[in-house]
C-alpha cells in the first residue's frame, strides 16, 4: 500500500513539510497559503514537501497559475518528484502526509496528465524524466513510467517497453505489453509475439490485445508468423489476423483451415466468418485442391454454411458442398461438388 494510502505509514510534520503536532491528514488540511505557485515549484523540486502538497493541491483543483507554474519551470527534479508521488507515494525520497484532496485516485489522475502533451511540462522533458525512470530499481516507478510513455504513444520509446517485457516483476511486464499497443512500431510486434511463450494469462491476454491495436501494421509480421512451427504462436496469429479486419489475411484464414492443429484450423474457420462474401471464392478454390480431411471438411462447410444462413440466394449453391462431408466418398466428392458451386456463383454474379 503507497505511504499517502494507509494511515500506518502518515508522518507528523512542521508546517511547512508537516502538519500540526498530534494532528493526521484525515483530519486536518493546513491552509495552502499565499505563496505563489511559482516559488511552490522551485521549492517543491528542491525537495520541500510542504511546497510540493501545496501546489498538488492547487493543480487539482485545475488552477491555472499551478499547471503553469510546473510547465515553465526548467529543472527535471519537479518530472522526477512528481514521478515518484504518482508511483510510491513518496517525494524526494521521503514519505510524507498529504490532504485528503491528494489520496484520491482523481488526485494520481490529474497528476498523470502533466506529463502528456500540451498538458503540462514540456514534452521533451516528461520523456526524458519517464525514459530514465524505466530502468529505476523500484518496480513501481518503472510501471508507472512505462504506462506513461505508453499513453504519450512515441515510437522512440518501443526500445525500453521491448526491453521492459522481460523485467523480473509481472506487472512491469504487463505494462510494457500495453505500452507496445499503443506506439505504433511494427517492431513491437515481433517483441510481443516472442514475449508469449512463458506468458501468463493475463499477459497473453494483454499482448494479444496490444497486437490487434497496432492493426494494419502488425499484418505483416502476424502472416509470416503464421506459419510458425509452434500451434500456440500459430493460433495466437490467427487470432488476431481474424479481429485486426484487413482483406490481406483472408489467404491466411483461409489456408489455416488445414492447419494439422484443430484449435488452429477452427479459429482460421471462425475468422472467415467475419470476411462473408469475401471468403467464398477462395474457400471452395482450396477445396477442389486441397487433400481433403474430415477436420478440412467440418471447417470449410462451417464457413460456406454461415454465409448460406445468411444469403438466401447462395444457400442452394453451397449446402450441397457441405453436405458431401457426410458422404462416404467425400475425399472426392467434396472437391467435384466445390468447383460445381463455383461456377454456379460465378454465371449467377453472387461472388461480385
Amino acid at each position: 500500500m503507497r505511504p499517502y494510502e494507509s494511515s500506518a505509514h502518515e508522518l507528523a510534520t512542521t508546517v511547512n513539510d508537516t502538519l500540526p503536532s498530534g494532528a493526521g491528514a484525515s483530519d486536518v488540511t493546513p491552509p495552502l497559503g499565499t505563496t505563489p505557485p511559482q516559488a511552490l515549484a522551485r521549492d517543491a523540486a528542491a525537495g520541500r514537501r510542504g511546497a510540493a502538497w501545496r501546489l498538488m493541491v492547487w493543480i487539482i483543483e485545475n488552477e491555472p497559475r499551478a499547471v503553469e507554474a510546473v510547465s515553465s519551470l526548467d529543472d527535471d527534479r519537479l518530472a522526477q518528484n512528481l514521478l515518484e508521488f504518482i508511483a510510491v507515494g513518496t517525494w524526494a525520497g521521503k514519505p510524507f502526509v498529504v490532504p485528503v484532496q491528494l489520496r484520491s485516485v482523481y488526485a494520481r489522475t490529474r497528476l498523470r496528465t502533466l506529463f502528456l502533451p500540451e498538458s503540462g511540462m514540456e514534452y521533451e522533458r516528461a520523456e526524458r524524466v519517464l525514459l530514465a525512470r524505466v530502468h529505476d530499481n523500484r518496480a513501481a516507478m518503472r510501471e508507472t513510467a512505462l504506462y506513461l510513455l505508453g499513453i504519450i504513444g512515441n515510437p522512440a520509446a518501443a526500445n525500453v517497453m521491448i526491453e521492459a517485457l522481460h523485467d523480473p516483476v509481472p506487472a512491469v511486464r504487463l505494462q510494457a505489453a500495453k505500452a507496445l499497443g499503443r506506439v505504433g512500431d511494427p517492431a513491437a510486434v515481433p517483441a510481443l509475439l516472442a514475449a508469449l511463450r512463458g506468458a501468463d494469462e493475463q499477459l497473453s491476454s494483454q499482448i494479444f490485445s496490444s497486437v490487434v491495436k497496432l492493426g494494419s501494421l502488425a499484418v505483416p509480421v502476424l502472416l509470416q508468423r503464421s506459419k510458425s512451427s509452434s500451434a500456440w504462436i500459430r493460433w495466437n496469429c490467427i487470432r488476431a489476423l481474424s479481429d485486426i479486419h484487413d482483406q490481406r489475411v483472408v489467404p491466411a484464414l483461409v489456408e489455416a483451415l488445414r492447419d494439422s492443429d484443430h484449435s488452429v484450423a477452427w479459429m482460421g474457420a471462425k475468422g472467415l466468418v467475419q470476411y462473408g462474401k469475401l471468403a467464398l471464392q477462395p474457400v471452395l478454390e482450396l477445396l477442389m485442391v486441397a487433400e481433403m480431411t474430415p477436420w478440412l471438411a467440418v471447417t470449410a462447410s462451417y464457413v460456406l454454411r454461415s454465409y448460406a444462413q445468411r444469403n438466401a440466394a447462395a444457400k442452394p449453391v453451397l449446402e450441397p458442398v457441405a453436405q458431401r462431408r457426410r458422404e462416404p466418398g467425400f475425399r472426392v466428392g467434396t472437391a467435384v461438388a466445390a468447383q460445381k458451386a463455383l461456377q454456379q456463383l460465378s454465371d449467377t454474379g453472387l461472388l461480385t
